[in-house]
């Protein structure tokens, strides 16, 4: 990196206090810890500095001192007895952070670039968002190099440069774009009549342009973006082993922030028959399911187009009835995070070892019982997909902390285990 100048770490490590201060218990699971009554304290002591929640040591609370750490650990111990809490030394202190994040903004702002970040008084950080990570951008922060800077951005080989849309790429060719027409959608045309209704719906101006149909299909891919954030049609990708379509969308450029207005961008195009998966297959806007409520994203044709001419009747072509009326959900994975009392769910692999769980909000599981080890309950396995994988609820309850697992009427409790290893992520 020129002048000296750090990459921000892609996870943000925290100061913490000496091991010795940390115990096994207890164990906060989510935000019941004290901290509001530990902060009232320790604001009124001196070298005071930021209050967080460290989750790498079961969620206990700690209290930055830019000095006398030593001693406001002794007084938490005998001000808030049992509770999770240590005092941890800085050697920073919250206004000389402030100071260099003042300093590098006025210097890129003086510079005429755009700027974001900001400070964190845990980490010793300021971060600071440049955007291309060239020497350009980063000169204006060559006199402010030390270990209490780093930057993020994109590396110049991987920006998106601006440039004209693709008319056209293997297999496939653009007929028409424009701002218009829906958002969230696709659509298949194997028809002249379904291809007039296509583009109609896709708010195209002008005369569709002609398609073979013996050796084409129409797709109409309607994106999405957020103003200021314009995307791009790059390619049209198929994947043979999933039965997938969908566009290759890129967002040209190096944004700070994108607004969060959804604003239409359709694009219509022909794709050769001899690229399409066979069978059936579905057409979407890239290669992840569609966000939950919008199940229009996705089309399926049920029948087998790569024959010239061949046809598929508009109820061969429709929508996926596993994603229409689907619940608004909150699906986490390995180290997420869920809220006490409310539903979350999460795909479980039935080939790992259940004896522990997670990690879900910074806490490794035990089983609460030894019934549940290498063997999935025959409820779970039940309940599974071909590939081994069952839609589990999770729920967690407080005081005391446990978290359940539920799949097809079946539930098993699992309870932090301080220092224990996920041998089921």
């Amino acid at each position: 990196m020129p002048y000296g100048l750090a990459r921000c770490p892609d996870e943000r490590v925290y100061a913490a206090a000496d091991a010795s201060h940390y115990r096994d218990e207890p164990v906060y699971v989510s935000n019941e810890m004290p901290t509001e009554a530990v902060q009232a304290w320790a604001m009124s002591q001196p070298g005071f500095e930021d209050i967080w929640i460290d989750r790498d040591h079961n969620g206990w609370i700690s209290v930055g001192f830019s000095e006398g750490a030593e001693d406001r650990q002794g007084e938490l111990e005998q001000e808030f007895p049992g509770v999770g809490v240590v005092a941890v030394p800085l050697d920073w202190t919250a206004s000389e952070l402030e100071a260099l994040r003042a300093e590098a903004f006025s210097a890129m702002e003086e510079a005429g670039f755009p700027v974001g970040g900001g400070h964190s008084v845990p980490a010793g950080l300021v971060q600071m968002s440049v955007g291309e990570l060239d020497e350009e951008h980063l000169t204006p922060l060559a006199d402010l190099a030390g270990p209490r800077l780093c930057v993020e951005g994109v590396d110049p080989e991987d920006v998106i440069r601006d440039g004209p849309q693709p008319t056209e790429g293997e297999g496939w060719r653009l007929l028409g774009a424009a701002h218009s027409g829906a958002t969230y959608r696709t659509g298949v045309a194997t028809t002249q009549a379904q291809y007039d209704g296509l583009w109609a719906e896709s708010g195209v101006s002008g005369d569709p342009p002609a398609v073979d149909f013996d050796r084409e299909i129409v797709i109409w891919f309607g994106a999405v973006y957020g103003s200021g954030c314009e995307v791009r049609l790059d390619d049209v990708s198929v994947d043979p082993d999933t039965s997938l379509v969908h566009a290759e969308l890129v967002v040209p450029g190096v944004h700070q922030s994108c607004n969060s207005d959804a604003n239409p961008a359709a694009y219509v195009v022909a794709l050769e028959r001899d690229r399409l998966p066979q069978g059936g297959f579905a057409v979407q806007l890239g290669p992840e399911d569609p966000p939950s409520g919008v199940p229009e994203e996705r089309t399926l044709v049920d029948v087998d187009l790569r024959s010239p001419g061949s046809t598929a009747q508009d109820h061969e072509i429709h929508l996926d009835e596993e994603l229409i009326g689907q619940p608004d959900r909150y699906v986490v994975g390995p180290g997420g995070v869920i809220e006490p009392g409310y539903p979350a769910y999460y795909e479980l692999d039935l080939s790992c070892d259940f004896s522990t769980f997670g990690p879900i909000n910074g806490v490794v599981w035990k089983a609460e019982t030894e019934a549940i080890d290498a063997d999935p309950p025959s409820a779970w396995e039940a309940a599974a997909d071909e590939a081994g994988i069952v839609d589990v609820e999770l729920l967690m309850e407080i005081d005391p902390a446990r978290l359940s697992l539920t799949a097809n009427d079946h539930t098993e409790h699992y309870v932090p285990s301080p220092g224990a290893t996920a041998t089921c992520p």
